[in-house]
């Protein structure tokens, strides 16, 4: 820690933080006996410019809810849930509750009476195979192939469907494009794979149309689900993948398309071999993802993994759930991971209670998120060590773009972007109740950017979060907020110390537009070490000295609400009150070249017990009074030695 500064006393003048003539405004009873400073002219201050200060947070969006989302009332900012109330139902065999519906249904279309579906093609060649059937069968209506390999796969033509009953099938589906395999429902009817060294059941034998399965289970199969590759397109229609080995599916290669609607995809299971794997999904290599009602819950190590430059995946109604971590050694557990240049767009998806990490993305390559109407939640940390628990993470070149965006009950980070060419751009977005790391107590931070990182935020509101709200450092890292609120920032559970609002270091900057900071612990805004912070309309309110104050860290108390060590700070229009200690902050850092450099104009500090707390010999006192009120302070300025807030620690990728 940077203990006190030690500089000498300075004689003020007479007229310390007084106007030049009388401004007719009210005596301040504070030990420095002078009067509260206006401006020359004799007219109050401004003070902050900011719409919705009285509501206490900015006009966060997240509403009108999605078709079929919950609204949640009773918070700071109406929020939306693609559940009802009691939360995703626990369906039976066959079933699912997907995002926006009422309840559990059918996955696919529902049992028919009969052995088949009711809706085969009446124009068209279908191939019929019943499991209940005698064998010797030749395919029709009336005598149905027994299993799988009795259908000669390779001489479908396109437009071809190969019907299947009711009953389980061992066996693989090896589809020519533009082949249909549907079955008379996902509850009743089971292709298994086989147990032989294949390396999927589902696959497509050549490019073309895509080939089409519906209506079935792929269950407990000993290989991959689906592996598809070569620029060949499949479709799963009302598919239940459960229990696969090692991949539900893999799709890989420019041109090649997977499309899924009302599909789950769950449980998979790790390698026999080595315990690893178990990823729901993995795209690479330029192929293409487009999910529309997907559910992938349970399975492990990664649900949704996506690699490589030109590989898309979007997903429309979207929930990614309950990853487990790898079976080897209890470590990952991401819901959605993209690396390497590939690209993810959402659109109402909710990521929930998966491990480590919710969504990451890294380069090298321009990876990108681009989410809207997303939830991030309850992502608990590692398993393995207790680390992390992020629910957003990017590094390296990876970016994010969201709108309508709630990041709520995760570990360690909030969202975090780490290494030059990472940027993030949030509309409408709440990050809250972010809790520390299960490993030590550390952390809990709503927004953390670092080595060159950029964060644009409109309509910001961080919430209940623990150590930093918002938390910057190393040069080239830059924010600019406009309409943002911290507020509630508690200190760190582990040792009870900091607590911040926002902290901004190491060269680091922000500019900030109507910013609201309140009830943070320490610091509400920090400069530090050669950072640049520059606000225009900003209230920082109710700063308290830190959880561990009168226990464990007696000289790391604080309770200021703006203050720079070493770094510049620049704030026009603003209001300064409640803090516990010092209302204005400044000091040099003895292990740091450059001095501190703040600047107000046009506001108000008031009942902090010191207005400004000045410890740099020979400041200029008149950059504290630009037109600027100091009003019911214990003290308007003092040099006291008091404790100068340290530098927080950035958090290892």
């Amino acid at each position: 820690m940077i203990g006190p500064c030690r500089c000498s006393s300075f004689v003020l003048a007479i007229s310390l933080l007084t106007a030049c003539g009388d401004d007719g405004g009210a005596s301040d009873t504070g030990a420095d006996g002078g009067t509260d400073g206006g401006t020359d002219s004799g007219r109050m201050a401004v003070g902050p410019n900011i719409p919705w200060l009285d509501d206490g947070v900015p006009p966060v969006a997240l509403t009108p809810c999605p078709t079929g989302w919950r609204e949640v009332t009773g918070g700071d900012v109406v929020e939306c849930d693609p559940y009802p109330e009691g939360g995703a139902e626990t369906c039976g065999v066959g079933e699912a509750h997907f995002p926006g519906e009422a309840g559990c249904r059918t996955i696919g279309d529902a049992c028919p009476a009969g052995d088949f579906a009711t809706d085969l093609p009446a124009d068209a060649r279908v191939v019929y195979v019943n499991a209940a059937a005698a064998a010797g069968g030749d395919g029709t209506l009336a005598s149905p192939y027994a299993g799988l390999s009795q259908v000669s796969w390779s001489s479908l033509a396109a437009g071809t469907t190969v019907a299947l009953a009711r009953g389980t099938y061992e066996g693989t589906l090896p589809l020519k494009a533009g082949v249909r395999v549907v079955g008379a429902c996902v509850a009743e009817t089971f292709v298994t794979g086989v147990s032989a060294p294949v390396l999927a059941v589902v696959t497509v034998t050549n490019a073309g149309e895509p080939a089409v399965v519906r209506n079935i289970t792929l269950l407990g199969t000993p290989q991959r689900a689906v592996d598809l590759d070569g620029g060949r397109s499949l479709t799963l229609e009302g598919v239940l993948i459960d229990r696969s080995s090692e991949y539900g599916c893999v799709v890989s290669g420019e041109g090649t398309t997977l499309t899924l609607s009302d599909t789950v995809v769950r449980d998979t299971q790790p390698s026999p071999a080595d315990s690893s794997l178990g990823y729901g999904v993995n795209v690479s290599r330029g192929a293409r993802l487009d999910a529309t009602r997907l559910i992938l819950a349970e399975n492990r190590e990664i649900s949704l993994a996506a690699f490589d430059a030109g590989t898309v995946v979007t997903v429309t109604d979207a929930v990614v759930r309950d990853t487990q971590p790898s079976a080897a050694g209890g470590y990952l557990g991401r819901g959605v991971n993209m690396q390497d240049g590939a690209r993810f767009e959402a659109t109402r998806l909710l990521v929930i209670a998966n491990r480590e990490v919710g969504i990451f993305a890294a380069g090298p390559g321009s990876s990108a998120l681009v989410l809207v109407d997303t939830i991030v939640r309850d992502t608990q940390s590692q398993a393995s060590d207790g680390r992390a628990g992020q629910g957003i993470f990017l590094q390296v070149s990876a970016s994010l773009e969201a709108t309508r965006l709630l990041v709520a009950g995760n570990h360690d980070i909030g969202i975090s972007a780490s290494r030059e060419g990472c940027s993030v751009a949030l509309v409408d977005t709440v990050i809250r109740d972010t809790a520390p790391q299960a490993r030590d107590g550390a952390h809990g931070r709503g927004v953390n950017l670092q080595e060159g990182a950029r964060l644009d935020a409109t309509r910001l509101l961080i919430l209940r979060n623990h150590e930093a709200g918002i938390f910057a450092a190393a040069d080239g890292t830059a924010m600019t907020l406009v309409d943002t609120a911290v507020r509630d920032t508690r200190s760190q559970a582990s040792d009870g110390a900091v607590g911040r609002g926002i902290t901004v270091q190491d060269r680091a900057s922000l500019d900030g537009t109507r910013v609201v900071v309140d009830r943070a612990h320490e610091v509400g805004v920090i400069a530090v070490t050669g950072a640049v912070v520059e606000l225009r309309d900003v209230s920082i309110t109710r700063v308290q000295q830190v959880a561990c104050a009168e226990t464990s860290c007696p000289e790391r108390t604080s309770g200021y609400a703006a203050a720079s060590v070493a770094a510049t700070l620049r704030i026009t229009g603003f209001e300064i009150r409640d803090a516990a200690v010092c209302g204005v902050f400044l000091s040099p850092d003895p292990g740091f070249p450059e001095a501190p450099s703040v600047d107000l104009q046009s506001g108000v500090v008031a009942d902090a017990l010191i207005g400004v707390c000045v410890q740099s010999d020979g400041y200029d006192l008149d950059r504290l009074t630009q037109d600027v009120e100091y009003l019911d302070n214990g003290t308007n300025l003092d040099v006291t030695m008091l404790p100068v807030p340290s530098p927080v620690g950035g958090i290892a990728p």
